[in-house]
């Protein structure tokens, strides 16, 4: 197969996770505490099911899209560009075990076997801590690897605007923790649209 088969089904897969990514996030937003979490989960079960499909959906697109970063980038910067693509992929694997994490949190608030005392203390078991902050970190190692590899790559590749956009979401998503929710739905938002823009731009020609 050449790449010119497959290539727009791997952009397309990009575009299509990049987009379920953004919708998971409003979907599973759950409020500050335990007890807000605990609360939506069990008044709006299904929008929280949705949210976590929606995850796992963004993982198999995010993943399959890679090809179309890869392609992209053939000069300059090509080398960061697989190194993104790899620590990315990290992350984006990552999000199909949240999901399942999600999925199950909701079994377990909608059959009465946790309450939001045991969500906040399982929230700060280590085992957990770390698998999140793996997943994380991941996720932003690969954003400024990419980002950089892109500014290296040009203009003429894809405008400045999309590597700007995927260092300002690390910046974003940094001090995100001590800013209202919205700040986060916003920041989802600076991940989403470089990616959707890598997806449309890999496929246009050169």
């Amino acid at each position: 197969m050449r790449v010119h088969d497959w290539l727009p089904v791997s952009a397309a897969a990009l575009v299509t996770g990049a987009m379920a990514l953004l919708l998971a996030s409003v979907l599973t937003q759950g409020g500050d505490t335990a007890a807000d979490t605990l609360m939506t989960v069990q008044e709006e079960s299904g929008r929280w099911l949705g949210g976590s499909l929606m995850y796992l959906l963004a993982s198999v697109g995010l993943i399959l899209g890679l090809p179309s970063i890869i392609v992209l980038v053939r000069g300059p910067g090509r080398r960061t560009t697989m190194a993104a693509c790899s620590v990315l992929a990290v992350g984006y694997v990552g999000t199909a075990g949240f999901a399942a994490l999600l999925v199950f949190l909701r079994a377990l608030v909608l059959t009465d076997g946790v309450d939001a005392a045991a969500i906040q203390d399982v929230s700060g078991e280590a085992g957990l801590v770390t698998f999140l902050a793996i997943w994380i970190s991941a996720f932003y190692v690969g954003e400024l690897l990419l980002a950089l590899a892109l500014f290296r790559a040009g203009p003429e590749v894809i405008g400045r605007w999309v590597p700007a956009m995927l260092l300002a979401h690390v910046a974003v998503s940094a001090g995100s923790s001590l800013a209202p929710d919205w700040v986060g739905q916003v920041s989802v938002v600076l991940a989403a649209l470089p990616l959707c823009a890598i997806g449309i731009r890999v496929t246009q020609p050169t």
